[in-house]
């Protein structure tokens, strides 16, 4: 009974990683300021650039540990879209995978590697209707885009192109907020149309989603 609790006490005590030394750290919320929904209001970064926390306020404050994903948020952080690329098959993702699912590389862990800021559209949808805070953006463009070479899409928003112009395979940057604005969250970046591109002409579905459409615009400019 005495070896087990020994056992016991060397198993609580044993470390299996080096605790970050978290040297930079950044409110966003006011002094004074209780959110009573969803905001994020901060974030801290260790002295190796290797792992980030995140502050969330939802009635409550919640901490997100990153781990092993935070080279991506900190890349948003400096306007990078970080990704991950086996070193055996080749595959690389965005979003990020840390292991290669791949059943002939066995996890074998990813590498990390700076992606283009150039997408395609993969698939995509328009929100007619949204929570509160977002009424006054309707419609809005969410795309699914692949980011160079990834063999998965990323969700984001698209701007900078009418809802019935969007097209399958259309050519996307990646554009980044000012520095000063970005949290290390995934709204840090949206989607444009690439310089150059000009929608199709109108098809008869094009013309179906921009009659569903339109009221919605009329709607927003309603709104007070």
């Amino acid at each position: 009974m005495a070896e087990s609790v020994v056992m016991e006490q060397k198993r609580r005590k044993t470390k299996y990683a080096v605790e970050p030394n978290f040297t930079e750290k950044k409110q966003f919320r006011p002094a004074g300021v209780q959110e009573t929904g969803l905001a994020f209001v901060g974030y801290e970064v260790s002295d190796d650039r290797q792992t980030m926390n995140q502050f969330l306020h939802y009635d409550q404050l919640y901490t997100i540990r990153h781990g092993k994903n935070s080279p991506f948020f900190i890349g948003l952080l400096e306007g990078k879209i970080m990704g991950t690329r086996c070193p055996r098959c080749g595959t690389t993702w965005v979003p990020i995978r840390t292991h290669c699912w791949s059943l002939d590389c066995d996890l074998v862990e990813t590498d990390w590697v700076e992606m283009p800021l150039t997408a395609t559209v993969h698939t995509w949808t328009v929100a007619g209707w949204s929570g509160r805070s977002s009424l006054k953006r309707l419609p809005i463009i969410l795309v699914y885009a692949v980011i160079g070479d990834s063999s998965v899409a990323i969700a984001n928003e698209l701007h900078g192109v009418k809802p019935w112009d969007v097209e399958f395979g259309m050519p996307l940057k990646v554009v980044f907020k000012p520095k000063d604005q970005r949290q290390g969250v995934i709204t840090d970046f949206h989607f444009e149309p690439a310089d150059g591109w000009r929608p199709g002409p109108m098809t008869a579905e094009k013309l179906r989603i921009k009659e569903l459409v339109e009221p919605v615009y009329e709607w927003v400019k309603t709104l007070k």
